[in-house]
This record gives structure tokens, C-alpha cells and sequence, in this order.
């Protein structure tokens, strides 16, 4: 390409160039040079999806490459999406189930997606090395149990250190490992330190040695989860209960956004009739609370009592958090 305008830049300075023609040379000239202006900065990714009509993906980033949250829309099975870039970045995409799947991304790229709504886990990406090298392994490894899935990733990381797909497994290591010292019932919380936020929120410390504590309740949410966000309301009901107790006994909420959104979260937050300890962190799952709590859905609740110890967590307010929030807030009896 480089010595081809290099050629038709000496034919436009060329002095037997007829008016006209130089024009026409020099408008091809530029014509080239704009396109691979374009196509060098920009990467491109489209896809064909089985099984799904309609329905929207969200697309963030780690690295920088993304400023916000993005949204991807399906139609009638297919979507495209166009972002500038200048190097290479690793973008997640993340289904409306809320699981996730890495793409790899370099400037100039054309990477597509195929895959069916019915099984998530065996899409084909292809269009540069790395996502291929992740289908590859993934497919590979469609059916076989976890010991030999977490045995097979460790062997893949050890024959390419240097590839970006195994930094992605380590993650997955550790995110397993995580898994399988998620908090219980009658556990203790560890010592908790939320760092100030995007939002402008201060340093707030949630230790388990501390000697005088209120009962806790941590509330993992985000306005792109319309489920989660809903769940607002619960908040302000245990809210208000328990300022009819006396103040070391009254609910302690901290809200927990995983918005990369600012808009959307600020309007939500301004939306809500009872103001509390707020926290948003756009790094979504490699935000430090949910790693070290090991959150991979929303919403989730953790509820502990003033000794810091785990009362009741998960998802579903209604069974996992309601029955224990009204013995945690029950008046004290009447001495006789």
C-alpha cells in the first residue's frame, strides 16, 4: 500500500499531468489514505447468534479501551459493533444471563461471532489468533468435568505464558478458587475496606475486629440488571424498620453498584427517596469487594449481625434475606 501511493503521488507531481487528471489522481490519493486512516483504527466486530431474536449484550472493558458501558443490539439474530482503537485491548462481553465472554481486539481487526443462544459456551469467535486460540480451547474442553477443566487451563498457561488468553485463565483460577470460600451462614465477614469511589464516596471500613458495630447490609446491584435495581425498594422498607430501634441496633446498608454507566447510575441513585452509604465500581466482577466476597451474579445481599457474623446471603430477598432481617430488627421483649 505504502508504495503505491508513494507511485501515484509521483505520477500527481508528474508535469505532463493534464488539470483533470491530477485532480482525479490526487482524489484517489486521499481516498486511500482516509480509508486506511479508518481501517487502522477501528475495530470491528459482527455476529450471527442462533436462537435469538432480540435482545441486547453489553460490552465493557478493563483496560481502559472502553470509557462507559456499551450496548450491543441483536436483531433477528445478528449485530455488528465499530469502536475506535489504537492498540490492542480485551473487551468482555456479557450476555443477559450475565455471564461473560472475552474479545480479544487489535486495531484494524474484523472479528465474528457465531454461535446459539441454547449453548453459550460453545461459540466460534475468529478474526485474529487469540480468539481463536480461546475457541479452540474451549471447545476442546466443552464437556469435561472441572478438575479436568482447571488441569487443562493450568497446562495451557504453561505452554504460553506470554499469550493473552492464558492471563484470561488465571483469572478464571482465581475466580474458582474464590468460589469455593464464599461466605456462609454463621461465618464471620472479613475485614472489609471499600476504597473511595467513581463517584465520589469516601474511604468506608467494615472491620470484624472492631468492638462496637451496627448490623450490615451489603447490596450488589446495577441499573443494566433490571432485577437487581428493582430490588431498591426492600432496601428502604428494612431501612425504615429498623429506625424505630435504638440506634446501635439500627441496619447499616451499603449500596454497591457495578454501573460502568455514571448517567444511568446517578439517575437511578437520585430516584431513590432515602439517602445511605452508596459505592460504585465500574470494574463490574474485578471490582476488589467482589473478588474478595467472590459476587459473580446480581443482585445478591450479604446480611450480618452487630458481631460482624454472616445471618443470611443470596439472591432472592424475599427467602434468602426477609426471614432473618425480621428477627435481626425484632423489638427487644419487655423486661418483666
Amino acid at each position: 500500500m505504502l508504495g503505491f501511493i508513494r507511485t501515484l503521488l509521483a505520477k500527481v507531481t508528474a508535469p505532463s499531468l493534464t488539470g483533470r487528471a491530477a485532480g482525479e489522481s490526487i482524489f484517489c490519493l486521499f481516498s486511500l489514505l482516509l480509508l486506511s486512516c479508518t481501517s487502522s483504527s477501528t475495530f470491528r466486530l459482527t455476529g450471527t447468534i442462533e436462537n435469538l431474536r432480540q435482545a441486547d449484550f453489553y460490552v465493557y472493558s478493563i483496560d481502559g479501551s472502553l470509557t462507559e458501558l456499551d450496548t450491543i443490539h441483536v436483531v433477528e439474530g445478528e449485530f455488528e459493533w465499530e469502536v475506535p482503537l489504537q492498540e490492542e485491548a480485551t473487551f468482555y462481553l456479557v450476555y443477559p444471563n450475565l455471564n461473560e465472554q472475552v474479545i480479544y481486539a487489535r486495531p484494524g481487526d474484523h472479528v465474528h461471532f457465531k454461535g446459539d443462544a441454547n449453548q453459550l459456551r460453545g461459540v466460534s469467535i475468529n478474526g485474529n489468533p487469540e480468539n481463536e486460540a480461546l475457541t479452540r480451547f474451549r471447545q476442546e474442553n466443552l464437556k469435561v468435568k472441572p478438575d479436568s477443566l482447571q488441569r487443562a487451563m493450568r497446562a495451557f498457561i504453561h505452554a504460553h505464558p506470554e499469550s493473552r488468553v492464558s492471563s484470561y485463565l488465571q483469572r478464571q483460577l482465581t475466580l474458582e478458587r474464590s468460589t469455593s470460600s464464599r461466605l456462609r451462614v454463621g461465618q464471620k465477614l472479613p475485614d472489609i475496606i471499600l476504597p473511595p469511589d467513581s463517584a465520589g464516596g469516601d474511604t468506608l471500613r467494615l472491620l470484624s475486629k472492631d468492638s462496637v458495630c451496627r448490623p450490615v447490609l451489603l447490596r450488589f446491584w446495577a441499573t443494566w440488571k433490571g432485577e437487581s435495581r428493582s430490588t431498591a425498594h426492600n432496601v428502604r422498607e428494612a431501612i425504615r424498620k429498623s429506625e424505630k430501634l435504638p440506634k446501635a441496633r439500627r441496619l447499616q446498608p451499603i449500596s454497591i453498584s457495578l454501573d460502568f454507566d455514571a448517567r444511568q447510575y446517578a439517575f437511578s441513585v437520585r430516584a431513590d427517596s432515602i439517602d445511605y452509604d452508596r459505592r460504585r465500581y465500574p470494574q463490574i466482577w474485578d471490582a476488589p469487594i467482589c473478588e474478595l466476597l467472590a459476587i459473580q451474579t446480581i443482585p445478591y445481599y450479604i446480611l450480618a449481625d452487630s458481631a460482624r457474623k454472616v445471618v443470611a446471603l443470596g439472591s432472592d430477598w424475599k427467602q434468602d434475606i426477609q426471614p432473618a432481617l425480621d428477627k435481626l430488627l425484632q423489638p427487644a421483649s419487655k423486661s418483666k
